[in-house]
């Protein structure tokens, strides 16, 4: 009996005294845990807020974007709107042939869209027909910009050098323009032309040629053909294309005053 009431006295000691000191721990941890769980309430709180704050500004700045979108959307619109009826009112006077308000409405649509290729194209256009070619000159540096390959705008910014006499430039330009398209003979009578004035006419002879092939039976390059074959002393291919040009059109007087 002794020896079990030891036993039961050192375990009922024991659990007093755990008791006593998980009470005596509890009471001393009890500020840590408090700082612990109000800590861990305002991370949570803060956290959530701050994916609320997130959801709002991602939708607030998705409505902007869309808003933005549609608000360039509309505009672009607008703006397709106002220089189709400014293309209408350009072939009304076109039809008329009043070159004044036709060049006003032509102004008028690049002040809205400086790059506009076919406003570009038309009033330059204008301007060399008209020879206004200082006029021109920009329009159609800005036109090949626009588009590289535009060989008719190459094509009239050579001439335009080669009346300022800047002929090495003509020549690249002309010489871009043909490679961009080899149908069009006046690019050839150009070249021939710039060949012209750099004096290699052997070289012009060849271009006139060409000429020749795409316009068959031209009196007028026929013409330029023979008083080339006349610059080089080549009399007998002159007067041979003298004669044809009679046969082709009997009345033509510089040909029947050569042949006299």
């Amino acid at each position: 009996m002794l020896v079990y009431e030891i036993y039961l006295f050192l375990f009922t000691t024991i659990v007093l005294v755990w008791i006593v000191f998980y009470k005596f721990f509890l009471w001393l941890f009890y500020p840590v845990l408090w700082i612990f769980e109000s800590v861990k309430k305002w991370y949570y709180k803060v956290t959530s807020l701050n994916k609320i704050k997130e959801q709002v500004l991602d939708g607030n700045i998705k409505s902007d974007i869309h808003l933005e979108n549609k608000e360039k959307v509309k505009n672009a619109e607008k703006l397709k709107s106002k220089l189709s009826r400014l293309f209408l009112q350009v072939e009304v006077f076109k039809q008329k042939w009043d070159l004044e308000l036709l060049e006003q409405k032509l102004v008028e649509i690049l002040s809205i869209d400086e790059n506009n290729q076919k406003a570009l194209e038309m009033l330059s256009n204008l301007y060399i027909n008209l020879w206004k070619e200082k006029k021109a000159f920009p329009l159609l540096k800005k036109l090949i910009q626009v588009d590289m390959e535009n060989d008719n705008a190459i094509w009239n910014l050579a001439k335009i050098y080669l009346d300022l006499w800047e002929i090495n430039t003509a020549e690249i330009l002309i010489k871009k323009a043909i490679s961009l398209n080899n149908k069009n003979y006046r690019y050839y009578v150009t070249y021939a032309d710039i060949l012209y004035n750099q004096w290699k006419l052997e070289d012009a002879i060849d271009t006139i040629k060409r000429v020749l092939q795409l316009r068959p039976n031209n009196v007028i390059y026929m013409d330029a053909l023979a008083t080339l074959y006349e610059e080089l002393g080549e009399y007998k291919k002159a007067k041979a294309l003298w004669l044809e040009i009679l046969e082709l059109e009997p009345e033509y007087e510089k040909a029947k005053k050569k042949i006299k």
